[in-house]
């Protein structure tokens, strides 16, 4: 809710000018999307498989527990690694200010899912887990349109 709102101040907010930051350091640009390969997408792409199905495997389910445990832990450290990122890929102070909105959104989310992957709530990870996919697919259609739409399953 506060990230729409935020999205829709400051898509109200054409008037005033943009305060240019600079560009995008590369190096900056490249960490970040090493972060996004390396430790998110590993995470967030093994948790996809085992929070819609799991229940599916043929594994032991105290394994799996362990396995959605470790691989939620992962997810949360590297986006909080992501909230705190030094220099996001902006060229504005607003367009920064929308980046941390995101970041900060998912980070909230992040803590939500390793709360309900503890308490054994297959629900409430899997609403965690659409929720996380969603805030993340709109911050990379809000700075890199090319990206292709979420592998989350659909409803």
């Amino acid at each position: 809710m506060r990230l729409a709102l935020a999205l829709l101040l400051l898509a109200g907010c054409p008037k005033t000018p943009m305060t240019p930051v600079g560009e995008p350091d590369k190096g900056d640009i490249t960490e970040l999307g090493l972060l996004m390969k390396n430790d998110i997408n590993p995470a967030f792409s093994k948790l996809t498989l085992l929070v819609f199905h799991g229940d599916e495997m043929q594994e032991d389910p105290a394994a799996i527990q362990r396995e959605l445990t470790t691989a939620a832990s992962v997810l949360r450290a590297s986006i909080a690694r992501l909230r705190a990122w030094p220099q996001p890929p902006t060229k504005t102070n607003e367009a920064r200010d929308v980046f941390f909105t995101y970041a900060t959104a998912v980070d909230q989310s992040t803590t939500r899912l390793v709360d309900a992957v503890t308490r054994f709530d297959s629900n409430g990870a899997a609403a965690q887990m659409e929720q996380i996919a969603k805030t993340c697919n709109s911050c990379h259609h809000f700075f890199r349109l090319e990206i292709e739409d979420s592998v989350m399953p659909p409803r």
